[in-house]
Formats: C-alpha cells, structure tokens, sequence
C-alpha cells in the first residue's frame, strides 16, 4: 500500500521501517504532499478480528501539533482524511474537540 492516492495531487505515501526489533509493532506510514509531511497512519490489528484498522494522526498546518484523528478499516480512506486536515483543519471532530458523537441532548416529550 505505498502507492500514492490518485484522488490527491503530489500525494506521497511510503512506509517507515520499524523504529524497534519487536515483531508485535505495528506498521506506520508517513503521508506527505509536496514533499511536506501531513501525519502518519498506524495500522493496528486486534486479537480475533479479520481486519486491520487503520488510525491516522495528522500535523495541524498552522501550528504543527498532531491529531489522531479517527480510524477505520479503509486504508485510502484515512490517507482522504489527513488530505481533508491538511487542507481545512476545521473539518475533523476531533481537532475541534468534539469526538465521534454529537454531546446528548435531552429531549422532553
């Protein structure tokens, strides 16, 4: 999967060598456009899923501090994710501090 995503233009993906010997740690990919690195994507694989997931976390344009953003079994999906950050920070929950769900209302019936 280090092809680049054709969607994005001067989108690079490519993958990190292991940062430790250990057999358990998980794959990483750095993200980049134009060169630029826009965030990473771990790929994590929980004990009796058939799946692997995917979680990126992206660098904030304007400041550099890093994101996780949300994660997902679709691999180009996140790497669409950190584009759209890149981009427009505004357009992440969890950049804004919201999470994945709406806060609870209560409704009166």
């Amino acid at each position: 999967m280090t092809e680049p995503d054709l969607e994005h233009a001067g989108v690079e993906i490519r993958r990190l060598l292991p940062s430790t010997r250990r057999r358990s740690e998980p794959p990483r990919w750095e993200v980049s456009v134009d060169r630029r690195v826009i965030g990473w994507i771990d790929g994590h694989t929980i004990p009796g899923a058939a799946a692997t997931f995917y979680f990126a976390t992206g660098v904030h344009p304007s400041s550099g501090k890093e994101y996780r953003l949300e994660g997902s079994t679709d691999f180009h999906e996140r790497v669409d994710v950190l584009c759209r950050f890149h981009d427009d920070p505004m357009t992440s929950r969890q950049h804004l501090g919201m999470g994945l769900m709406p806060e609870f209302q209560r409704r009166d019936v």
